[in-house]
């Protein structure tokens, strides 16, 4: 992978989403890696024998361990009940998952997206654990942690595939 793009099917090889936002990469060489934000621009220093692409979903990846825990707590605080384990997923084609122990996995790549489409996520998984199904009570539990779900799902439909490609 060259300095600079994240997989060659992207569409946009100098630029990723973060919370919804694009931010356009800025690829430099350098002895040591880093990665610093500012602005709309990801700086992305990269050794030479270094991939840009892995340290960039890195970054991501290390973003989305506490946020993703952040918001998934904040909603099953209204809820009432927590799961009984969370951890990241790497899913190639679902956003999350709920066992029946309660164990929720969060797809890392959500950290793309904006809040609201986390947060809808968040609340389709926590609803299982009242109702482990996608009975029509479920669906009034989605409702109940976010009002407007269906036009947030339609929304994660409509980006989703775009936010795989990292």
């Amino acid at each position: 992978m060259q300095a600079g793009t994240l997989r060659a099917e992207s569409a946009a090889a100098n630029e990723l989403h973060y919370l919804g936002r694009r931010l356009r990469l800025d690829i430099r060489h350098s002895l040591f890696h880093e990665i610093r934000r500012h602005g709309n621009t990801l700086r992305v220093y990269v050794p030479l024998d270094a991939d840009a692409g892995e340290l960039v979903r890195d970054w991501l990846f290390a973003r989305a361990e506490r946020l993703l825990a952040w918001r998934l707590a904040r909603i099953a605080r209204r809820l009432g009940r927590a799961p009984s384990r969370f951890a990241l997923s790497d899913a190639q084609t679902q956003w999350g998952s709920c066992t029946r122990r309660g164990h929720i996995r969060l797809n890392w790549r959500l950290v793309q997206a904006p809040l609201a489409l986390i947060d809808y996520v968040a609340a389709h998984e926590l609803a299982h654990l009242v109702h482990l199904d996608h009975s029509p009570r479920f669906w009034a539990q989605v409702a109940a942690l976010c009002p407007d779900a269906l036009a947030r799902r339609a929304e994660l439909r409509t980006m989703g595939n775009s936010l795989f490609l990292v």
